[in-house]
């Protein structure tokens, strides 16, 4: 494959570290690695992480020789710079790394990240940072992939805004999970640095939306937005949002929070989001639902999209779609896949040009066991399996009556 000359980049990064080491000395804190940690893990993650892209054994060799190199040069100021050409060479590699990592469709983020902090430290050395040797570019190149991949994470996070777009005093970042409430948005990083920042200030708008990345269909299987993910994304800023892949869920959930008013304890407000629940004069029968589309297996349970038959005003209580197509309702439910029985709630979600709109109402015990029979059904149909639980000697399945 030879997409990598891992010797030379070896050899630049080697050169790199005896520069920087040999360089101004930069203040860090007793609970980070030294700057001389930091430099050799960046080196020997990349050299191992092109070697396996590569189908190689990483070679002891080049870490050997890194570490040989640096305790030669010690402490003497002695030192060649790396050349132009080795610069430009290291950082290409660098950039074809990156392009491999995220061409793998695999979530290998830390790698590139690794690379990014990389570079990052590089734009702080004159010697390589004042050259042209596309440092840059290839920065940012990094630092797109990292956000291109994020948003295609099936994450649920919340961005917060406080003070309004045109107020003198405006914080906004992301936040983990489904966060709707003051209560809530008190715990919150942003909150607490927007303080802390305006001690001045004593209440702040807040206006919360709710976002799930990856396209997500069924949101309710998304996981909270990791500490990892929201780094990338605060890093990015209020430009995350519009990348392909993202999606709002809910609000915009608008409040004023009271400075110095009493928080309670966290754990009293779950980060898992909580749709508007939606009930009209009858509830969803099973001849009100039709099996469309089965969507895949996620921490134990099977997914399936749904079309609505019935009057959308009598099982709802209001009218969800319209006749010139631009809205649209989907609905979404699943079943466990070790008993097989149909979760008891259904997840309805209002598409519109101008966003997605979600909400949730109740299966009867009568439709959830019509439609554990259809999606049976559905499965053997579309993929000659049944349904877990479902009995395997009965086949074909019965022909009850499903249009009740």
């Amino acid at each position: 494959m030879n997409r990598f000359n891992i010797p030379l980049v070896a050899e630049g990064l080697t050169a790199y570290a005896i520069e920087r080491r040999n360089g101004w000395e930069r203040h860090q804190s007793e609970e980070t690695p030294t700057w001389m940690e930091r430099w050799r893990f960046w080196t020997d993650a990349i050299l191992q992480g092109m070697a396996r892209l590569e189908a190689q054994v990483p070679d002891p060799k080049w870490m050997e020789e890194f570490d040989r190199e640096l305790e030669q040069v010690g402490g003497s100021a002695a030192t060649i710079p790396a050349s132009l050409q080795l610069q430009r060479g290291t950082i290409q590699n660098l950039r074809n790394f990156v392009t491999a990592l995220e061409d793998t469709g695999d979530d290998h983020r830390r790698q590139i990240n690794v690379v990014w902090e990389l570079l990052e430290d590089m734009a702080s050395h004159l010697p390589w940072a004042s050259r042209n040797n596309r440092l840059d570019l290839a920065r940012d190149e990094a630092e797109r992939s990292l956000v291109r991949i994020t948003a295609q994470m099936p994450i649920r996070f919340t961005r917060i805004l406080l003070g309004g777009d045109a107020g003198p005093h405006r914080e906004s970042g992301f936040v983990s999970g489904s966060v709707t409430s003051m209560e809530a948005v008190k715990h919150t990083a942003v909150y607490q640095d927007a303080v802390r920042k305006y001690p001045e200030v004593s209440s702040w708008p807040a206006l919360c939306t709710v976002y799930v990345g990856a396209d997500m269909r069924i949101p309710s299987r998304a996981a909270d937005a990791s500490s990892f993910d929201l780094e990338i994304m605060n890093r990015a800023g209020d430009s995350f949002i519009a990348r392909s892949g993202v999606c709002r869920l809910g609000g915009f959930y608008q409040m004023t929070i009271a400075v110095g008013a009493k928080i309670e304890l966290a754990a009293e407000y779950p980060s898992s989001i909580q749709y508007p629940f939606l009930q009209g004069e009858h509830p969803l029968m099973p001849g009100d639902l039709e099996i469309h589309e089965r969507i895949g297996s996620e921490d134990g349970w099977i997914s399936f999209c749904l079309d609505v038959l019935a009057d959308e005003t009598a099982v709802f209580g209001r009218q969800l779609s319209n006749e010139d197509g631009d809205t649209y309702v989907q609905a979404y439910t699943s079943c466990n896949e070790h008993t097989g029985e149909v979760d008891g709630t259904l997840d309805i979600v209002v598409r519109s040009s101008g966003g997605d709109e979600w909400f949730s109402c109740t299966l009867i015990p009568e439709t959830r066991a019509a439609l554990k029979e259809k999606m049976d059904i559905f499965c053997m149909e579309q993929y000659g399996e049944r349904l877990p639980g479902q009995d395997q000697d009965n086949c074909p399945p019965s022909q009850m009556e499903l249009s009740m």
